[in-house]
């Protein structure tokens, strides 16, 4: 039996049985059930047996209910499960108000889908879809069936829970397995979706230099669009400290995130900091802003205190300030940069304070072939020890649109002047003006050869091959009394033919998607004339490949990559330089990645310069050798552990700067997750080795240990745990 009225005209004579046969609308009401009796006196229906109730997205199942046609009332019995767009609920009792959707359930359970909530409480009062309160119950992310007892929950007295919001229970107990763990009298924490200020969990670990290490953080949201992360921590063998870190939003043009690390070391007998930051701002369509700040209070912090080997040997550090103005024709710039010397460098360093620049746009003049731009710049050199120097430098361009001969071959013919102004020569005693003038003159040849074949499955192969020749000429020009800084003042002679060929083959789905299956790319250059310096009428060879796509005929491989950078020298038939990676994936299940970096003692190619990144004028001076080694893998055990490692061993001086190994165990539900990691750090120039063991422990939905532990273990393990639940980095 069915009966369908609108409960929007309840307490009107309107209703009748008849109504079954009129249209629905978005307040309708729908009632089946096995039997369904009214009662005129009372104005109720009374349904028994698989009674299904449905209005709009909330739908009702139970053995038995009652439903008050003017109140809108409804009492249901014996197996009973309310579902809307956000939450289910299951009990054996439960009275609700279908016009408000207000009610109460006894000896009940409710499941909230988006964060995976469960709540079960003797007596649980709905108050909306996404509001809830709850007595003598309990409150987990993990699933376990009715009966069953989760991996972990918190036992309570009274919570009161609101979907996108936050809990706020009493009298609450950590159960793990079953065994109460510790009690917390006042919980209250933000769901999934929701930002409010409190104690997140706290990080406990052990250095053999910096002893026991106690942090906990506290977070402060200031708003929806700005919060402030105050971190304490205690060093027990090397002093306290805190992190302050401000995150914002200001706008939808303008947000930023500032980071203080700072700590009172006992050993150093000072205070020692580490602040970096970020801001981005675009005031207007065409103007943006961008900050970035990396400063430590003294050049040995990041040595002494970092827990990574690749900031432990930075040689410096960037703070930069850049402003771009868009204009029609071009663009305006502004750039401030200080390099602050870490393990190299000192007070001589030059640091650009202000750079100015200026950039036209290639643009054709009238109607002819003929296109010019211009890029300009204007800095001053300012340094703590030794000369300042200021510099200009024009540099105006002049090439044709591309020539064909026989739509097989393209020409390209281009010139660029350049004026530098120096305010005085390199040294301070040279004080009047110098200028030099250049010129770099070039010709380019081009052409690209493509072919299709088509495959049986509807997919197909593309091959491409493109030749290039480029011939580059820039006179000699006296430059021993000009500062060295950077590029613009090495310009050296060049009378050079570089020829190049990369081939591709490419994959092509379907829908002729293309993806790079395969991309080889050789280049050298060749020195008309006496080469510069010490290098060769024949530049090494530089060559680069790249190999993606699937590994069926490797067993136990899914998915192959490899790339490849390396330089061979002609006249010794060795390589001088190789970079090599490879990454190894078995699905899900295992990946590998190994790295070689290769650079043999003495002289090498220096690849590019100011005028063209792809060629060899040059070569760098000596250099000691370079035999570093790095390997990075995971794997998937049993019981749920994933494992992993990363390495880098230097073969030239036998040491091993870093070694990280960590695991991380997920329960089956993924409601919860405790990783394990162990950093070990080499001693170098009178800084000890370090050993550091931490955990990282995840409470879907209620929170997680944060701190530099969360990056390790996912440096090591993302690429096989992805976007999996209950992931230390993952959404909660």
């Amino acid at each position: 039996m069915e009966v369908l009225w609108s409960s929007s005209v309840l307490g009107k004579d309107a209703f009748d049985d008849s109504a079954s046969s009129s249209s629905q609308t978005p307040s309708s009401l729908e009632l089946t059930a096995d039997q369904i009796e009214f009662t005129q006196t009372t104005q109720e229906y009374h349904a028994v047996g698989s009674v299904v109730l449905t209005q709009d997205a909330l739908r009702l199942t139970a053995d038995e209910a009652t439903i008050h046609k003017l109140s809108g009332q409804l009492t249901a019995e014996g197996h009973v499960h309310l579902r809307d767009l956000t939450s289910d609920v299951w009990s054996e009792h439960l009275v609700l108000n279908v016009n408000t959707e207000q009610g109460l359930i006894t000896n009940g359970r409710l499941h909230f889908s988006e964060s995976n909530a469960w709540v079960s409480g003797r007596f649980i009062q709905r108050f909306s879809e996404t509001h809830y309160r709850a007595k003598d119950g309990s409150f987990t992310t993990c699933h376990a069936d009715e009966g069953e007892v989760p991996d972990w929950r918190l036992t309570f007295d009274d919570i009161d829970m609101e979907q996108g919001d936050s809990v706020f229970a009493k009298g609450v107990w950590l159960e793990v397995l079953n065994q109460p763990i510790f009690p917390l009298p006042v919980l209250r924490y933000p769901l999934p979706g929701a930002r409010k200020s409190g104690f997140l969990v706290p990080t406990v670990g052990v250095d053999n230099v910096f002893g026991f290490q106690y942090r906990q953080a506290f977070y402060w949201a200031l708003s929806p669009s700005q919060d402030v992360t105050i971190t304490p921590q205690i060093l027990s063998d090397r002093g306290f400290g805190s992190d302050l870190e401000y995150r914002y939003i200001l706008n939808r043009r303008s947000r930023g995130k500032w980071l203080i690390n700072a700590l009172q070391d006992t050993e150093e007998k000072r205070t020692r900091a580490q602040i970096t930051g970020t801001h981005v701002q675009q005031p207007t369509r065409d103007l943006s802003i961008r900050v970035k700040v990396n400063y430590a209070t003294d050049r040995s912090l990041l040595k002494d205190l970092s827990n990574s080997s690749v900031f432990r040997a930075l040689p410096s550090q960037e703070s930069l300030l850049t402003m771009n103005q868009r204009l029609d024709h071009g663009d305006l710039s502004f750039r401030a940069q200080y390099l602050q010397p870490l393990d190299s460098g000192g007070k001589q360093t030059f640091q650009r304070l202000p750079e100015l620049g200026y950039r036209v746009r290639d643009q054709k003049l009238g109607n002819t072939p003929l296109v010019m731009g211009m890029q300009s710049t204007a800095v001053h050199f300012f340094r703590e020890e030794g000369f300042d120097v200021s510099r200009a430098d024009f540099l105006p361009s002049l090439s044709l649109e591309r020539l064909h001969l026989g739509h097989i071959v393209g020409l390209r013919p281009r010139v660029k002047l350049r004026e530098v102004v120096y305010s005085h020569g390199r040294r301070s005693t040279q004080n009047v003006a110098r200028t030099r003038e250049t010129l770099w003159a070039a010709l380019e040849a081009r052409s690209s050869l493509a072919r299709h074949f088509s495959l049986a499955d509807g997919t197909g192969l593309r091959h491409a091959i493109e030749p290039k020749v480029i011939y580059e000429y820039v006179p000699r020009t006296k430059q021993s009394d000009l500062a060295q800084i950077d590029g613009v003042d090495n310009l050296i002679k060049k009378n050079l033919l570089t020829y190049s060929l990369n081939t591709r083959l490419m994959e092509e789905s379907q829908n002729r998607k293309a993806k790079n299956s395969v991309d080889l790319l050789l280049a050298q250059s060749y020195h008309l004339e006496g080469a510069p310096g010490q290098a060769k009428a024949l530049s090494d060879i530089w060559g680069r490949l790249s190999l993606n796509g699937p590994a069926q005929w490797i067993p136990s491989v899914t998915d192959m990559s490899l790339a490849v950078d390396s330089f061979i020298d002609p006249n010794k038939s060795e390589f001088s330089q190789v970079n090599a990676d490879l990454q190894l994936r078995g699905g899900t299940d295992w990946y590998l990645k190994v790295g070689h970096r290769h650079t043999r003692s003495g002289l090498v190619a220096r690849r590019g310069d100011i005028w063209n990144p792809i060629s060899f004028n040059e070569v760098l001076s000596p250099r000691d050798k370079i035999e570093f080694f790095t390997a990075s893998g995971a794997i998937r055990a049993p019981f749920g552990w994933t494992v992993g490692a990363k390495v880098f061993h230097d073969f030239a001086t036998g040491q091993t700067p870093e070694w990280d190994v960590v695991g991380l165990y997920q329960n089956p539900c993924q409601c919860w997750s405790l990783g394990l990691y162990y950093i070990q750090l080499d001693g170098d120039d009178g800084v000890e080795q370090r050993n550091q063991f931490n955990f990282v422990l995840t409470l879907r939905g209620l929170g997680v240990t944060p701190g530099v532990g969360t990056q390790v273990i996912k440096s090591i393990l993302n690429p096989l745990l992805g976007k999996e639940a209950g992931l230390p980095w993952a959404p909660l």
